[in-house]
């Protein structure tokens, strides 16, 4: 299928080592402008602000508070999915044993049919079973 190529980048655009490459040689330049600049980016030069001890108090605030995004996410909004509904219903350990009784009583008429697993169900041994638990 020969035709018109379509999408890609634009001719004459620089590929990324030659970006890298600009970008180098712009340091290295305001290097030799500035001989005392600053050699990381804003963020980091937020960090070195509000870690120095021998800064003023408000202006190490200033810089945390600015440098606050980028290190951690801020809090979104939840909405609950009942929200305006009834209550989340906690049930107690009783009312679960009741009603498992109950569902056990209505398995044992043959009421409701059960479907077992094919291999073995383990269930947690109880402290009078158990011979490694100490009485």
């Amino acid at each position: 299928m020969a035709g018109k190529k379509t999408g890609g980048r634009v001719a004459g655009t620089p590929n990324k080592r030659k970006r890298q490459a600009v970008v180098a040689e712009a340091i290295a330049r305001v290097g030799e402008t500035i001989p005392d600049a600053f050699a990381g980016d804003a963020h980091a030069l937020l960090i070195a602000t509000y870690k120095n001890p021998n800064l003023d108090l408000h202006v190490r605030l200033e810089a945390a508070k600015a440098a606050l995004p980028y290190e951690k996410p801020r809090l979104q909004a939840v909405t609950l999915a009942n929200e305006g509904g009834e209550p989340t219903k906690v049930l107690s350990e009783l009312e679960i044993g009741r009603r498992l009784a109950f569902v056990l009583e209505l398995i044992a008429r043959g009421e409701v049919k059960v479907k077992m697993p094919d291999q073995g169900l383990v269930l947690p041994r109880s402290k009078e079973s158990d011979p490694n638990v100490e009485r």
